[in-house]
């Protein structure tokens, strides 16, 4: 089946490529280049925006004018274009171009205009971009949006880009930076400045893979990469004050407020936002409102602590009914002409209540089931303080460093209200437990990335530094009280106990790597890098004794614990670089120690080596006509953590313990990874193929053991017939892969862009139940319609609907049929009558779900509507009226697989409220300052800085 799967996207990767080269035109394109000075002094005109178009006056490339006014872009292959010279307040020049004429163009003069000039506005319909090198670049003037839209609202219409379950993908990778004019913007939350920043100021988006601090100072490309969205604001933005204030009140005291304001002046930007509500708004955008659209059919639980996530300032999107408080800064500046600096600091304060129900199956031998079902109330407080600042700075020509030091603190609290039980698979109870517990803790986390470079004086030959440090600290401390019932005995046991866990860790690495060119195309490198993770765990859990009538140290649930990890490692590797051509290979051997020790309750040691040779290609092929491939092939090494190596058991949940394993070591993975793209400027075509592979050996899954009768773990544990002990072991054969296409074609009469995603996934998970090996296997197959209208800023509506057949089979229980249908559709509509003044805005979103638990089959409508109008001068007031859920029918529904089990998720969330807001917009812009004799210097986006 899988093959015949394949041998299909094959087929439709090759129709995809052919039509997509048929009809374009033969010939080499030249360059058009000239100079541009201004018409009275005579003076050079510093970023000037040149634009070659086509006869429907549609952006084909663009670019701006250098310091010495000259520019240089690329000659499309139509037979006649047209190019554009605009400078705000001066006058136009459009000079039309044939395939036979001189593409130097010269001297060109600009006129002052006595008015500025109308805002320009784009006639094409459909998207145009251009692509620069391994940049797509996209042209804002050719999306329209509605009025007083967001970055977000812009960037949602752009082909390959999808924003889905508070994650944003572009050609089928998780987006996870995005940068304003290439700086950082609140560090790396991908949402705050797509929701922050108005769309009317931004000029081009662009989307690229940005490389390594230390592989953009060397030059030499070490293949760590991050899938990134730059936003490039206009000339005329980038002086002055924007941003907008909000508050409202609605039904059952729900209320929402907020806003954002940017200082901008020049290089020197300063923005502060903030968000207060209790509508499950936590990330900035109504879009966070959590529901049928956030929560059905992700493959892991959303959520955890607020806090926890990977990026910097994002809160991980929880369910449950959650009021939040945030408030934010961030600078951003270039001091003198060598300096960068970017610095911010986020808190968020968010209270969240949980209603939660789970039906989990678990997967036994010899075609056994065993059921567990849970009731959970969870209440969690938690304060989040973050920190981030970076500077980079040229020291001179051969001298440059990169500093990026970074801190978060967090404290929480929570309440957890449990209730478990184990059922066979025809329903009979096994074990029951009510388990209720209070938990504190407070965590603070510090590190820095510290970057150095060292040009000599041949061209290519660098010598580079890069040093890590983090250290990190976590106090907390658990009451826990707990009822069991053994069905078989008809027997009860309470526990009473309280648990004090304190853990650190400091790590550093330090790479040093050499550039040597051994030809005109051909860079060489040599690279050393020794890093250390040491860290400490210390558990110790006291039970009361009703006997004694006091808490007493329980051995059996404490322990300390301190773990190492050295590694060593030195490699090689080679780059070649041949007009679009980019090879880039390399070859590390690596020696790694782990070294753990046992100090209580027992002493004991755990010694282990591990020798790699870890290998890692990346070859990229880029054409002049908007063609790329690439094609890339890493391995790298995972350390288990101290919380898996410790011994000792947690049983927070006495149906579900856990407990670590100090003889793990450490997991080797390999990943390929393929993409090709194609761009047809000229008639706004696009198609991107992505496969990502990865399989990993000694991967760090889980043994599970499951009573059959009441089971002694220890002298004080007992784990009651039916519940489960787990603990992590090296696996061999987990695979995870992902095939992904997405062609988008502009549909002309309806003014729209139709784009069609397609997936086909397949993920291996080994895990252990009751010693045997079992595989379970997810299948699935995606298939994603989007139309989206370009029609103008008063009619605007998006149509998307994505179906998701997974298919599961485990190798222990081969009938056993898990397969499972979740489609989720939305449509979008806006309408205003009259040029913004009246407005009204619907949001429907279905999400239909076939093939899980009993009564969670079902098709749900969430169907939110909001009505206003806009007032005061320029649009800039804007009252309206929200009704959010207006059918009551709002729920989070979720089947998570595992190793061993396949859980359906229930959780309540917010339902049906109407609230009445006020929103005023802050647009506030002023000339750019002028030197004397001609225009003012313009800033290169990024502060100078090409990344």
């Amino acid at each position: 089946m899988i093959i015949s799967t394949i041998r299909v996207w094959l087929t439709l990767f090759l129709i995809g490529t052919v039509g997509m080269s048929v009809g374009q035109q033969r010939g080499e394109g030249r360059e058009i280049k000239g100079s541009v000075m201004e018409g009275n002094t005579g003076q050079p005109m510093i970023g000037a925006n040149v634009a070659v178009k086509s006869p429907a006056d549609s952006i084909l490339v663009s670019g701006i004018t250098d310091v010495n006014g000259n520019f240089t872009v690329a000659r499309p292959v139509m037979l006649n274009v047209t190019v554009e010279i605009s400078y705000l307040g001066f006058e136009k020049i459009q000079i039309n171009l044939s395939r036979d004429d001189n593409p130097d163009l010269g001297i060109l003069k600009l006129k002052e205009d006595s008015k500025l000039l109308d805002e320009f506005v784009l006639q094409g319909q459909v998207p145009v971009g251009e692509m620069k090198g391994d940049t797509t670049s996209f042209n804002a003037n050719a999306f329209r949006t509605r009025e007083n839209a967001v970055a977000e609202d812009l960037v949602r219409k752009i082909p390959g880009v999808t924003i889905q379950n508070g994650e944003i993908q572009a050609r089928g990778e998780q987006v996870q930076k995005v940068l304003v004019d290439g700086r950082e913007f609140f560090g790396n939350d991908p949402f705050l400045a797509l929701r922050n920043l108005p769309s009317d100021v931004i000029d081009r988006v662009e989307i690229l893979d940005q490389r390594s601090d230390q592989s953009r100072l060397t030059g030499f490309d070490d293949g760590n990469y991050a899938r990134t969205i730059n936003i490039v604001t206009k000339q005329d933005k980038r002086n002055g004050q924007f941003g907008r204030i909000y508050g409202g009140y609605g039904t059952d005291d729900r209320y929402s407020a907020g806003g954002n304001l940017n200082f901008f002046k020049g290089n020197k930007r300063i923005s502060v936002i903030g968000l207060f509500n209790n509508i499950n708004q936590q990330n900035f955008s109504s879009q966070d409102l959590v529901g049928i659209e956030g929560g059905g059919g992700r493959g892991g639980q959303g959520g955890g602590r607020p806090g926890g996530g990977s990026n910097n300032f994002a809160i991980p999107q929880d369910n449950g009914i959650i009021t939040t408080n945030s408030l934010g800064l961030n600078y951003s500046d270039k001091w003198g002409e060598r300096t960068n600096v970017t610095a911010s600091y986020f808190f968020n304060s968010t209270l969240n209540n949980v209603s939660q129900l789970t039906n989990r199956e678990i997967i036994l031998a010899d075609d056994n089931r065993q059921l567990y079902q849970e009731a959970l109330l969870n209440n969690n407080r938690s304060n989040n303080h973050r920190v981030n600042s970076r500077i980079e700075y040229d020291i001179n020509d051969k001298n440059a460093i990169i500093i990026a030091p970074s801190f978060t603190g967090q404290s929480n609290t929570s309440f957890n209200d449990r209730d478990a039980i184990n059922l066979t698979g025809v329903l009979d109870p096994l074990s029951e437990a009510r388990t209720i517990s209070d938990a504190d803790f407070d965590s603070y986390n510090f590190s820095n990335n510290f970057t150095y470079r060292y040009k000599f004086d041949k061209i290519g030959r660098t010598i580079s530094a890069n040093i890590f440090t983090a250290y990190n600290k976590r106090d907390e401390y658990t009451a826990l009280i707990t009822s069991t019932r053994d069905y078989v005995r008809n027997a009860y046991d309470t526990l009473n106990q309280e648990t004090f866990a304190l853990s650190d860790g400091f790590n550093y690495r330090t790479n040093i790597t050499y550039t040597e060119p051994l030809s005109e195309r051909a860079i060489g490198t040599l690279s050393y890098q020794i890093g250390n993770n040491k860290s400490s765990a210390d558990q110790r859990t006291f039970q009361l004794i009703a006997e004694q009538g006091m808490m007493v140290l329980d051995t059996a649930l404490s322990n300390q614990f301190d773990n190492r990890f050295i590694t060593q490692r030195a490699g090689t590797g080679y780059r070649y670089n041949n007009k679009g051509l980019n090879v880039n290979l390399s070859v590390d051997y690596q020696n790694a120690a782990l070294d753990n020790s046992s100090i209580f309750p027992v002493e004991a040691t755990f010694q282990r080596s591990f020798h790699n040779v870890l290998p890692s290609m990346n070859i990229m092929y880029r054409k002049e006509n908007g063609t790329s491939i690439r094609l890339r092939y890493r391995t790298n090494t995972n350390e288990p953590n101290v919380q898996q190596l410790q011994n000792v058991v947690n049983n927070a949940n006495p149906l579900q313990m856990r407990t670590g394993n100090p003889n793990l070591g450490q997991s080797f993975n390999h990943t390929i990874f393929a993409n090709f793209s194609k761009m047809n400027v000229e008639k706004s075509k696009t198609f991107f193929v992505f496969l990502f592979a990865s399989m990993t050996d000694n991967f760090i899954g889980n043994s599970t053991f499951i009573a059959q009768q009441d089971t002694a773990i220890s002298e004080e544990v007992v784990l009651r017939r039916g519940g489960q002990l787990t603990s992590p072991v090296n696996l061999d054969g987990q695979i995870n892969s992902r095939l992904f296409m997405t062609y988008g074609v502009p549909v002309t009469p309806l003014r729209s862009t139709f784009n069609m995603n397609s997936s086909v996934s397949f993920n291996r998970t080994p895990g252990i139940i009751n010693e045997q090996l079992n595989f379970n296997d997810n299948i699935g197959l995606s298939q994603g319609l989007t139309l989206t209208s370009n029609i103008s800023k008063d009619v605007d509506f998006t149509l998307t609907t994505t179906g998701t057949y997974s298919i599961i089979n485990s190798s222990l229980q081969t009938n056993l049929n898990n397969n499972f249908y979740i489609q989720n559709s939305t449509l979008r509509m806006y309408y205003s009558p009259n040029n913004g003044k009246l407005f009204i805005a619907n949001t429907v979103n279905n999400a239909l779900y076939r093939g899980l638990s009993e009564g969670l089959d079902q098709s749900v409508w969430l169907w939110n509507i909001e009505a206003g109008m806009r007032f005061l001068k320029d649009n800039k007031g804007e009252l309206k009226l929200n009704v959010f859920d207006l059918l009551k029918q709002n729920n989070s529904i979720s089947r998570n697989v595992s190793d061993v089990a396949i859980d359906d998720v229930f959780t309540q969330v917010l339902t049906r409220y109407a609230m009445l807001s006020f929103t005023y917009i802050i647009g506030n812009f002023k000339p750019q300052e002028r030197q004397e004799g001609g225009p003012s210097q313009r800033m290169r986006p990024g502060g100078g800085r090409t990344w």
